[in-house]
């Protein structure tokens, strides 16, 4: 299994911008990278319903549930991540090439996001604005003005990887080895889906995969302090990012 999922990934961001980032928060639906995404037009039948018909996947091993659950993931193009743990949150939508989104790391502010092909903007709030200025010893970061660059620049590249969109080119996958069990199916968000859960040293990660319609994977419930809470949704539709509008600045080099 791979790291996509792990906090572990996030704290990479943390050492190199010295700020200790711990985690992520939910995206304001009023804010401009929620904006940027307005307009799209959903693709129809991308998500399964409680109407759709059973997908058979319940009846695979738990390392063929968790893989497909993935690879179907990627193959949908795109979908809505909303990723949780000790009160900090995110939520972003991704594509292959796009991401647009909010991510806030608690008592370290937030700031919003936006990745279109290899243009990445950033603008963050006063509070994470003021701690990574300071951490960095430059401004980087200006309240109210996007920050832009690419990922040649570190910084811009470290705050992109918080949309993992290697998910779509290069998706997880359980390891041989991997002592993953099957859980029989259940509900999740009105959505039948069959666990698949992994449990070491007293603590736990179970994974949940659509059994009707397509086999998404849908939500990660885990009591391991390295990996988030996670749901994925609205698979298919447009992630739409669009450069930002108002004052935009380039990103220092770090």
């Amino acid at each position: 299994m791979k790291t996509h999922i792990l906090s572990a990934r996030h704290a990479a961001v943390a050492l190199t911008c010295a700020v200790a980032l711990g985690s992520l928060t939910a995206c304001n639906g009023d804010s401009d990278a929620a904006k940027s995404a307005s307009g799209s037009t959903p693709s129809k039948g991308a998500e399964a319903s409680p109407a759709a018909k059973p997908n058979g996947i319940d009846k695979l091993s738990a390392k063929e549930i968790y893989n497909t659950g993935m690879k179907t993931n990627a193959a949908a193009g795109s979908f809505r991540e909303k990723m949780e743990r000790d009160g900090n949150k995110s939520d972003l939508r991704l594509s292959a090439t796009e991401c647009v989104g909010t991510v806030e790391i608690s008592e370290k502010g937030s700031f919003e996001i936006i990745r279109k092909g290899n243009d990445i903007w950033a603008k963050a709030d006063s509070t994470f604005a003021k701690g990574m200025n300071s951490a960095l010893g430059k401004t980087a970061f200006s309240t109210g003005k996007w920050t832009h660059g690419t990922p040649s620049n570190a910084l811009m590249a470290k705050l992109a990887s918080w949309c993992h969109q290697e998910q779509f080119t290069a998706p997880d996958t359980l390891d041989a080895g991997s002592k993953a069990t099957k859980g029989k199916v259940t509900t999740v968000d009105g959505q039948e889906a069959v666990a698949v859960a992994l449990a070491e040293k007293g603590e736990s990660v179970t994974w949940y995969v659509a059994t009707t319609g397509k086999s998404y994977f849908i939500k990660q419930d885990s009591t391991r302090d390295d990996m988030q809470d996670l749901t994925d949704s609205e698979f298919g539709k447009p992630v739409g990012a669009k450069a930002p509008a108002g004052p935009v600045v380039e990103a220092p080099t770090v």
